[in-house]
């Protein structure tokens, strides 16, 4: 029975391993001089987006950093590990079992759940 899951240790340990040593390639000098954005939303209002920091919290999160990752944007811990995941499922389980995840309703229901609780966790932040 366990040699069956051998695979799918292999190519999670193998994909980790190769997340986080890009992590370590991508900088994270946000505060220099040569640091620009391309947010329309920031160029628009002058505010940082429901999405700022993102990015930035996921690499945190690979490079180990949780504290920095929470700071940059909360969401990014659960976007990792869900991002991560799925990549795992994708890869190991193929096309079909990626439909059915997909297409199922409580997929739905999260990711709608999900992208309010970032403008709710925005507007909290910003306004309250």
């Amino acid at each position: 029975m366990f040699r069956s899951f051998l695979p799918l240790i292999f190519s999670s340990i193998v994909f980790l391993l190769i997340t986080i040593a890009i992590s370590f390639l991508l900088p994270l000098d946000s505060e220099s001089e040569h640091w620009f954005t391309i947010c329309w939303w920031k160029h628009l209002t002058g505010w940082d987006c429901p999405g700022c920091g993102l990015t930035r919290s996921v690499i945190c999160f690979f490079r180990g950093d949780f504290s920095q990752s929470w700071e940059y944007h909360p969401f990014g811990i659960p976007v990792s590990i869900l991002g991560f995941s799925g990549l795992i499922v994708r890869w190991n389980f193929g096309k079909q079992v990626w439909r059915k995840i997909l297409e199922n309703r409580f997929t739905e229901f999260f990711a709608y759940l999900g992208v309010i609780s970032i403008f709710v966790w925005y507007y909290i932040k910003h306004f309250y």
